[in-house]
């Protein structure tokens, strides 16, 4: 037993202890970790201030929870959570770094920042405001990928980015173009593993203007205008349908990251996201900017300028010789050759101005697209097939029937995404039910920001938790379509609408002889009505987002990958299954364009880039191309014809280093050379 005066020193020295450790751990652990520990130390600093720890030893001879205050044990449990926590984070760490040879450092480890590169992130302040750079930041992708940028930054107007580019160049950083961060593909994030340099993030979602003209056939994006607030403003103002509809679209991605992957969507009529008509920097040989300028705009003088200037645009603004398509030519009649060989899209794709497909190597400031009329008509229908060749069927004779006689979307989904979905991707459906889709990329902002809190287990534990509750939440499908979903392995869910007169009840017709053509059982369908369209929808919507909580909650791995399949192809790729065993395969796909993402769970003894790499090769012995529209980023070497294009329009290798198998040192070179150092 210790004394009543003794033993309250002790307890006041612990506590004062653990709430200084508090403090020290708060200092870098951000406001989200402050949120967790703060009321604790709060609780501890009031505990000693009011004297409340008690002496529980007097009397001699108690149990072991009487002869400590609670102060005492307060402090202990604190201390120990602390240390718990310094030790498993600094654990984590450890298992994620690369640790270099066992030798002597060398010439080639990343040299420190230059004076330049020190005082960029003050400069960049000058220009866009203090409160518009965040020094330090580290990021994650919105699947892999994960670095820290010196500077952050967030320009305002177009001149802006234009003089913060200028800046970057002349400091010798590399450069991330960013818009909304939802790449797939590890492409809008740092890479601090093979950069030779500091690397500043330039994001792009401050510029959102949208100036649609024309009466609204067509309209100009700022880099930053998100796809779902391009689609309502058009719909709601203009009465007409934006040029991109993607799966992603409650996450809100970028307009002008769309042109820079070309990504596709579900729309078949519209096609990739194209345009010849952009206004876009180049960083040239000699270091300096070349502003490149294709929109066709009369004004003479600086079009950045020009542009920030204004709210809304005419067409008397623009030059009528002015030429260039604002989305991809004869589309349509592309995939109505349901008999090429060839496929419909792909991201390696070189056809256009240097703005498109470019993956970041250009800074794409603004760009004109084509609108489409709303149909008056329209129903959304969800088709069960018995098996993949039915699937198919439905889709020539149906979908793809004639010009004047083609479904506004097809999308098809397997057996595996409908369970899949059903057991990972309620949460997800009730959330955008219930905030819309307008407010959910701040909640989504918020779950990739805990992602990033250098503490055990934050990285999984919101998936966690939706996994965990997933069965909370009531079904989402009505009655009818949940029996589909169950009795049919095949599911294809089409929009029917009127682009020309009875357009859609000459679909509905079609299908109806489909089904009476086939045996009975073969096929079944239920016309959506109400708010079982956007259910439907909405289900197939989630499918990325609920994988990676179905792979978390299961604890199993996950790869995700997307490629297009030559038209006439009508099976699934074979997939090295034998070496690499593959638990679930989730299959959907822009069936019209034949176009497929699937997510393959393994199991955690299997190496998942060994099998990614086989599966490569797998669909390209087919004549199949990947990755189709989420774009090479750091997961797929590009041809050797993509990389030399992207080469000649960032000859120093500023923008986006690394991307597509490129290598990520200046100038391409194979390894880094450090100015005051040996050369290789």
């Amino acid at each position: 037993p210790v004394s009543a005066s003794a033993h309250a020193r002790q307890s006041r020295r612990a506590c004062r202890l653990a709430c200084r450790t508090m403090r020290s751990v708060m200092a870098y652990r951000g406001q989200l970790q402050k949120a967790l520990v703060a009321p604790v130390a709060s609780s501890l600093r009031r505990c000693v201030a009011s004297g409340q720890i008690v002496d529980a030893a007097a009397g001699g001879q108690r149990e072991f929870r009487q002869r400590y205050g609670l102060g005492a044990l307060t402090a202990a449990g604190a201390v120990g959570i602390v240390a718990g926590v310094a030790i498993g984070d600094k654990d984590m760490r450890l298992r994620k770094m690369q640790f270099p040879p066992n030798q002597l450092r060398t010439c080639c480890d990343a040299p420190p920042p230059t004076d330049a590169q020190k005082a960029l992130p003050d400069q960049l302040a000058t220009v866009v405001g203090s409160g518009n750079v965040k020094r330090n930041h580290s990021q994650k992708g919105s699947r892999i990928g994960k670095g820290t940028s010196i500077a952050f930054v967030s320009p305002g107007t177009l001149s802006e980015a234009v003089k913060v580019l200028e800046l970057c160049v002349a400091a010798d950083v590399a450069i991330v173009p960013q818009g909304a961060n939802t790449s797939l593909t590890g492409a809008s994030v740092p890479r601090d593993e093979t950069s030779d340099r500091p690397t500043v993030v330039i994001n792009l979602r401050r510029l959102r203007k949208i100036m649609p003209i024309e009466d609204g056939k067509r309209v100009v994006c700022f880099a930053g205008a998100g796809i779902y607030d391009l689609k309502e403003k058009m719909k709601n103002e203009y009465g007409r349908d934006s040029h991109s509809v993607l799966g992603s679209i409650f996450l809100n991605p970028t307009v002008a990251a769309g042109v820079a992957f070309g990504s596709g969507g579900t729309q078949i009529r519209k096609g990739p996201a194209y345009t010849e008509r952009a206004l876009y920097v180049k960083v040239r040989a000699d270091g300096s900017t070349e502003i490149v300028n294709t929109l066709g705009l009369k004004e003479s003088g600086d079009p950045t300028k020009f542009l920030d200037s204004r709210e809304s645009l005419s067409s008397s603004d623009f030059d009528p010789k002015a030429k260039g398509s604002c989305s991809w030519p004869n589309y349509s009649e592309l995939v109505l050759n349901h008999e090429s060989s060839q496929v419909s899209r792909y991201n390696a794709d070189t056809t256009g101005i240097d703005c498109c497909r470019s993956e970041g190597k250009v800074l794409i400031l603004a760009t004109m697209h084509d609108t489409y009329v709303i149909p008056e008509v329209s129903h959304v229908v969800w088709v069960a097939c018995k098996d993949l060749e039915t699937a198919h069927a439905l889709k020539r004779q149906v979908a793809l029937k004639g010009k004047d006689c083609m479904a506004k979307s097809c999308e098809y989904m397997n057996r595996e995404v409908y369970d899949g979905v059903d057991r990972a991707g309620r949460i997800l459906i009730k959330m955008i039910e219930i905030v819309g889709m307008k407010h959910l990329e701040p909640l989504w902002n918020l779950k990739m920001a805990i992602e990033m809190i250098p503490l055990p287990f934050m990285g999984i534990i919101c998936d966690k938790f939706l996994y965990w509750f997933n069965g909370l939440m009531p079904q989402p499908l009505p009655q009818t379509l949940r029996d589909l979903g169950r009795d049919y392995e095949h599911h294809v869910l089409m929009e029917l609408a009127d682009y020309s007169s009875g357009e859609a009840d000459r679909l509905k017709n079609s299908l109806d002889e489909f089904v009476k053509a086939r045996p009975e059982g073969q096929v079944k369908y239920h016309v959506c009505q109400g708010w079982e369209a956007s259910r439907a929808n909405l289900w197939r919507f989630v499918v990325a987002p609920a994988f990676r909580t179905f792979c978390i909650g299961k604890g199993m791995q996950g790869l995700s990958i997307d490629y297009a399949l030559p038209r006439n192809f009508k099976e699934y790729p074979g997939l090295p299954e034998e070496q690499y065993p593959i638990a679930n395969r989730w299959v959907y796909s822009h069936f019209g364009c034949n176009v497929y993402h699937e997510d393959l769970v393994y199991g955690p003894s299997i190496d998942v880039h060994e099998a990614k790499m086989e599966v490569k090769h797998s669909i390209e012995n087919l004549g199949g191309k990947l990755p189709a529209e989420h774009g090479h980023g750091t997961e797929y070497k590009a041809p050797a014809d993509t990389q030399e294009r992207w080469k000649k329009m960032d000859p120093l290798n500023v923008m986006n280093p690394g991307v597509g198998g490129t290598p990520s040192f200046k100038a391409y070179a194979s390894m880094p050379v450090h100015a005051g150092c040996c050369k290789h």
